[in-house]
């Protein structure tokens, strides 16, 4: 039997791990905001304006996993939440000033923070490598199967 911990999925979880635990500490102490919080600040900030649902969608989680990690968000004034027009049933989200102002300075802190993490990785070939697991997965995930 391989040990598991030769085996790329391990590994690759092992590596996210601890950039998330890099990424968490760094955040909480300069910015005062976990890691998990900060994604979504993140991703309003790249979309501009999504759903809850296309938030959920691009984290890889549930709307009501979303809807939880917003709510301490919108009553720190970082969020606002408002009625999508067009759609009765969904909410649009959107950074304050005060959350812009805390994504721009986080992302800019954070890069630096991590600035060597990636030496010696042919980013490219990773990115192309991640999407080709990423779409092998998401069947597997999808469909339920294990």
């Amino acid at each position: 039997m391989t040990d598991i911990t030769d085996s790329t999925v391990f590994k690759l979880h092992r590596a996210t791990a601890l950039l998330d635990r890099i990424a968490d500490h760094y955040l909480q102490r300069e910015h005062g905001i976990r890691y998990s919080q900060f994604l979504p600040l993140l991703i309003v900030r790249v979309i501009g304006e999504p759903t809850q649902t296309r938030i959920a969608d691009n984290l890889g989680v549930s709307r009501a996993s979303v809807t939880q990690r917003i709510a301490p968000l919108v009553a720190d004034g970082l969020l606002a939440v408002r009625q999508h027009p067009a759609d009765a049933r969904a909410k649009l989200v959107t950074l304050t000033e005060r959350g812009t102002a805390l994504v721009d300075a986080a992302w800019v802190g954070l890069t630096a923070h991590q600035d060597g993490v990636e030496d010696g990785v042919d980013e490219a070939v990773l990115a192309a490598q991640l999407d080709r697991l990423i779409a092998n997965a998401l069947p597997v995930a999808i469909g339920g199967n294990s």
